[in-house]
């Protein structure tokens, strides 16, 4: 993982003792990102093998995946959502 982003292992971990303290979700040309914050510090979420920004085609399925490991409020940016382009 790259210092600048955050793993699907971290934020696991994380989130357990509610260090998360807030989920930014972020449109973009194809679907959502997700950046989340701990401490005073923001990273966007990755895929574990690649380290690309993970991107959600549906929004459905990105809030399912943030209820799923206990995050249930987090705010959405939707200014730059394109679905595919």
């Amino acid at each position: 993982m790259s210092a600048d982003t955050i793993d699907h292992g971290t934020l696991s971990r994380l989130v357990e003792p509610g260090a998360i303290k807030g989920a930014h979700v972020v449109g973009q040309s194809g679907g959502w990102a997700i950046v989340v914050k701990y401490g005073m510090i923001e990273r966007p979420l990755t895929t574990q093998r690649s380290e690309q920004v993970r991107l959600f085609r549906k929004f459905e399925t990105l809030v399912s995946y943030l209820k799923e490991i206990g995050i249930a409020h987090f705010d959405v940016d939707a200014a730059n959502y394109a679905p595919d382009t």
